[in-house]
C-alpha cells in the first residue's frame, strides 16, 4: 500500500514537473530579481548550463550567442523553476526592467546597444524570414526527433540527469516531459509520421545549407543576429551528446552546416564552450 501511494506520489510530481516546464501560462507580472543592478549590464536568467555547452535550450543558447558576439556585458543567473512574464526562459532585465521572450531580447539589446545591423533592406527582410522559420519550424522538427529518442542515451533522461534529478525517477519524469513536448508539436505543427519529419528536416536543412552557400556565415563575414538564432537551434542538436536522427543527418550529410556551427563556436565561445 505504502509503495503504491509512493509511486502514485512520484508520478503526480513528475506530471506537475512536466507541466510547469512546457507550459506556457500567459503574461503575469514578474518581479525583478536583481535590485543591485549596475547601469548596463544585462542579466542573464537561463536554465543551468550542460557540461557539455552553455545551454540545452536553443533560445537560452541564442540569447547568450548573441551577447557575447556583440561583446555586451553580461551575467548569467542560473533558474531552475523560475519563468518570464510569459512563463518561458530565457528572460533578461536590463537597467531594473524585465525583458521576456528570445525575439524581443534581442531587438531591445539591439536598439540599446545599437548592434550592427544588415545594411539592405532586402538582407534584412530574408534574416527575418530565418529567423521566424528557424524558432517556428526547425526548432519544433527537431524536438520531434528529440522526442522519437528513446534509451539510456536518450535526449530527456540525458537532460534530466544533468540537472540532478534523482536517477530512481528519470525514467517516469523523463516519459512525462517526452509526452507534453510531443504534444507542443501536435499543437504547432501537426499530426505527422517520422517519414514525413525526415522529409520536413531535409528541407530545413537544405535551406540552411544553400542560403550559407560558399559564405562564412549567413551574410558575408561577419556574425549577425540571425546566425546566432540558427546556432541556437542547430548547436543544442549537433554538440550534445543525446542520439537522434537529426543529428547523425547534419553530422553526416551537411559537411558545410557543421563547419558554419564551428566556426560560430569557436568565434564565439572558444574554449569556454565545453567548459564543465
Amino acid at each position: 500500500m505504502f509503495l503504491a501511494l509512493f509511486f502514485g506520489l512520484f508520478v503526480v510530481a513528475a506530471g506537475a514537473l512536466a507541466y510547469f516546464f512546457f507550459t506556457n501560462k500567459g503574461k503575469k507580472q514578474v518581479p525583478i530579481h536583481n535590485h543591485d543592478w549596475k547601469p548596463d549590464i544585462v542579466y542573464l536568467y537561463q536554465f543551468p548550463r550542460s557540461v557539455n555547452m552553455p545551454n540545452v535550450s536553443p533560445f537560452c543558447l541564442k540569447v547568450e550567442t548573441f551577447l557575447k558576439a556583440n561583446k555586451i556585458p553580461y551575467e548569467v543567473r542560473p533558474l531552475l523553476m523560475g519563468r518570464s512574464q510569459y512563463g518561458l526562459l530565457p528572460f533578461i532585465e536590463l537597467n531594473g526592467e524585465h525583458i521576456a521572450d528570445s525575439q524581443i531580447i534581442i531587438h531591445r539589446l539591439t536598439e540599446h546597444f545599437k548592434t550592427k545591423t544588415l545594411l539592405i533592406p532586402r538582407d534584412e527582410a530574408i534574416a527575418r524570414t530565418i529567423d521566424r522559420m528557424t524558432d517556428n519550424h526547425t526548432f519544433l522538427v527537431l524536438y520531434q526527433f528529440k522526442v522519437l529518442s528513446t534509451g539510456p542515451n536518450d535526449f530527456f533522461s540525458m537532460m534530466l540527469n544533468e540537472l540532478g534529478a534523482p536517477k530512481l525517477i528519470i525514467p517516469i519524469l523523463a516519459y512525462f516531459f517526452r509526452r507534453k513536448a510531443a504534444n507542443r508539436v501536435a499543437a504547432s505543427l501537426g499530426h505527422f509520421s517520422t517519414e514525413d519529419f525526415k522529409m520536413f528536416l531535409k528541407k530545413d536543412y537544405d535551406a540552411y545549407r544553400d542560403l550559407l552557400g560558399d559564405q562564412k556565415f549567413l551574410f558575408g563575414d561577419e556574425i549577425n543576429a540571425v546566425d546566432c538564432t540558427v546556432f541556437g537551434t542547430l548547436a543544442t542538436t549537433l554538440y550534445y551528446p543525446a542520439a537522434t536522427y537529426a543529428k547523425d543527418l547534419l553530422k553526416e550529410e551537411y559537411p558545410t552546416l557543421v563547419a558554419y556551427l564551428d566556426r560560430i563556436r569557436d568565434q564565439v565561445f572558444g574554449e569556454e564552450f565545453e567548459k564543465h
